[in-house]
Parts: structure tokens; C-alpha cells; sequence
């Protein structure tokens, strides 16, 4: 397994989202490329931040959904910022 879906597999978020086009795709997840699963994290992140069109994501990060959600979310959000510095162009 390449590094960078390893490092993915460990976002739950980005995980289930990999998982979820991967099957509508008929593919494997291995069968993306570094740019498309580094475009899949920002898609990810931007679930999290876009406050215009607020998604579960967005209300987990902000608390709406409870203390152990937000700080989830706030892993997650962490995560994922991580992931798209290190692997992103």
C-alpha cells in the first residue's frame, strides 16, 4: 500500500470518502492517483469549513452536535490539514 492512502486510511473522514467513490467509481482506491486523493482531503476539509452551506461536518466542528463530536471534528480537522500540506503540490 502507497504511503499517502496508508496515511489516508487513518482520516475517518477521508477514509469513508475514498471508500464511497471508490465503489460508485468501480475501482480501487489504490487506482487513484496522489493528486486525486490529495483533491479528495481538500473536498473533505471543506465540508468541515464552509459555513455557506453547512454540512454534518461543519455543525460536528462547531459544537452543535455535542463536546466529543466538535473534538472529533477538530482531530479530524487537524488531520487533514496535516495530509494536504504534506502531500499536496
Amino acid at each position: 500500500m502507497r504511503a499517502i492512502i496508508k496515511s489516508a486510511m487513518s482520516i475517518d473522514e477521508l477514509a469513508n470518502d475514498l471508500e464511497n467513490i471508490s465503489t460508485d467509481d468501480r475501482k480501487q482506491i489504490d487506482d487513484y492517483t496522489d493528486d486525486e486523493i490529495v483533491k479528495e482531503a481538500k473536498h473533505v476539509l471543506e465540508l468541515f469549513e464552509d459555513k455557506s452551506n453547512p454540512h454534518w461536518n461543519n455543525q460536528d466542528l462547531h459544537g452543535e452536535n455535542g463536546p466529543e463530536q466538535q473534538k472529533w471534528a477538530r482531530g479530524e480537522v487537524r488531520k487533514l490539514k496535516a495530509f494536504i500540506k504534506k502531500y499536496g503540490i
